[in-house]
């Protein structure tokens, strides 16, 4: 078995690659949100303008099958301790060391570049702590020394949402919200809201429920928030987002989805966030339904919203479920200190 760098000038390698990354990230379970592919060999062909993240692939090759691909994404701005992780090995060659020897090369990569500490995510069926133990992924990265930080739910909705039941939520919503106005766009945001718009970006990440991970909250200004947006469009990504502000006009909340490429009937639910002040009054239904409107209008196409909330971020939780969201499976962060003793 040979790992190497995915060689993303060759056609047949990034498709035998690509074809493995989506059958081990598929395997056992419900309707599984994988990485469009022009999305991903976009991102890593131009991994050298990526301000965000340092991004590697790399695969393991038998001959010219590939039994299994690793990526790792090394900070470049904040948490630069880090190296986040994903190995995936189809279900057919499982229990040959694959994983292990992936993992491995990750590992190296990692002291390498000097980071402390691997982070992971696990996607498991069901609902529950109890679903890590119970999936191969989480079985394998308990075994290579992981411990979980922090769960989410993954919810589901189908769409588009049926017009009357769109109005029955927004005339409850309406009656707690107060004086309050909506605007909404496509793609880039415009020029005038990227100013509050990062503001609000970082007051959202500073408290976002993190569980016991040690990534810390992220800093946004204009500049980067446009580099972000731009990058999605770049990769193929539809943005739909609606911002929510009070009757001075001052932002208090936002939310975004992400339409991924490909036939475009998958989408991403980004953040939703109110400001503490004005929460419980209904401004994050009125912003998803307003954004669901959205969505609708420009990307008729669109079949599933895909939305991750953590478990005990119950107002968020409510919100969803009202709206028609429902739990698919339970998505585990975990994280591994590095032992980096006799290196530089």
């Amino acid at each position: 078995m040979e790992i190497r760098h995915v060689d993303l000038h060759r056609t047949d390698e990034t498709e035998a690659w690509y074809a493995a990354l989506r059958e081990a990230a598929s395997a056992d379970r419900v309707a599984p949100v994988v990485e469009e592919r022009d999305a991903l060999f976009n991102s890593l062909r131009n991994n050298d303008a990526n301000p965000t993240y340092d991004r590697r692939a790399y695969g393991a090759w038998r001959g010219t099958e590939c039994v299994g691909t690793a990526l790792i994404d090394l900070p470049r701005r904040d948490n630069v301790h880090l190296a986040e992780i994903e190995i995936g090995v189809p279900p057919h060659a499982r229990h040959r060391g694959v994983g292990r020897a992936l993992f491995g090369r990750l590992t190296e990569t990692a002291l390498d570049e000097g980071r402390t500490v691997l982070a992971t995510e696990v996607n498991a069926a069901g609902v529950g702590a109890h679903t890590l133990t119970a999936s191969p992924g989480g079985r394998f990265a308990l075994a290579c020394g992981f411990a979980s930080r922090h769960t989410e739910l993954r919810l589901m909705l189908d769409v588009p949402v049926l017009e009357v039941r769109l109005k029955e939520l927004e005339a409850d919503a309406g009656l707690r919200a107060g004086e309050y106005s909506l605007r909404g766009w496509i793609g880039i945001p415009p020029l005038d809201v990227l100013e509050p718009f990062a503001l609000i970006h970082t007051l959202m990440d500073a408290d976002v429920p993190g569980g016991e991970s040690g990534r810390g909250p992220a800093v946004y200004d204009a500049a980067r928030v446009l580099r972000i947006q731009q990058r999605l469009i770049e990769q193929g990504y539809g943005l739909v987002t609606t911002l929510i502000s009070d009757e001075h006009g001052d932002p208090v909340g936002y939310t975004s989805l992400f339409v991924m490429g490909g036939t475009r009937r998958e989408v991403l639910q980004d953040n939703t966030f109110v400001l503490a002040a004005y929460r419980g009054r209904g401004l994050g239904t009125l912003m998803k339904l307003a954004n669901l409107r959205l969505l609708a209008e420009h990307f008729p196409q669109a079949a599933h919203v895909h939305t991750w909330t953590a478990e005990g971020n119950d107002a968020m939780r409510a919100v969803n479920e009202r709206i028609g969201f429902r739990a698919v499976e339970t998505l585990h962060e975990l994280e591994l200190a590095l032992v980096t003793s006799g290196r530089g």
